[in-house]
């Protein structure tokens, strides 16, 4: 199954998300049409398969950075984007799964730990914040790295540095204000 998976970012990656064929994808894994649909019945299931790989790769990066109840709000911002931007560059299927439907995407209970871990970051730093309002901030914040995501794909390579500090500025204003 994780031969069927790395050839479907594979393809994924260098095609796109709508372009990519299961038979191209079972082509690149060098296995049958059958075996892949015995596994995964169609394009949306292996999507999500990949994206929920991705979601446990990101949650592991981010967890010493959200642990890290020292670290100044700058530097947890800068962080906090730096690994997510690098994991894109080094996972290009994910970047190109960020114009798969939703339906195609993380499961709803992947969104959800993911709001929740979130949620959690930001109350270590502020413990008295409700839990309501982490998990509100939590979600903004998220989608504002989801955009940084699709905007720095698209960017040009020499455009890419200046996106992402602009998004930094934009993270650290917003979460300095939400966390005073």
């Amino acid at each position: 199954m994780a031969g069927l998976l790395e050839a479907a970012a594979c393809v994924i990656a260098g095609s796109g998300y709508e372009p990519a064929t299961m038979s191209e994808i079972a082509t690149r894994a060098g296995a049958s049409i059958g075996s892949l649909y015995q596994f995964f019945p169609n394009k949306e299931a292996i999507s999500q398969a990949l994206c929920t790989t991705y979601a446990l790769q990101i949650e592991e990066l981010w967890a010493p950075i959200g642990e890290a109840k020292s670290l100044h709000l700058e530097a947890f911002v800068d962080r906090l984007i730096d690994v997510t931007v690098e994991f894109g560059n080094t996972h290009p299927a994910f970047l190109a799964l960020l114009d798969a439907p939703v339906a195609a995407r993380k499961p709803a209970a992947i969104r959800k730990r993911f709001r929740e871990t979130m949620a959690g970051f930001l109350l270590t730093r502020k413990p008295r914040m409700s839990k309501q309002q982490a998990l509100r901030i939590a979600t903004v914040t998220l989608k504002l790295i989801n955009g940084l995501m699709m905007l720095y794909r698209e960017a040009k390579h020499k455009e890419k540095p200046h996106i992402v500090h602009e998004y930094k500025i934009v993270l650290r204003c917003y979460l300095s204000r939400r966390m005073a």
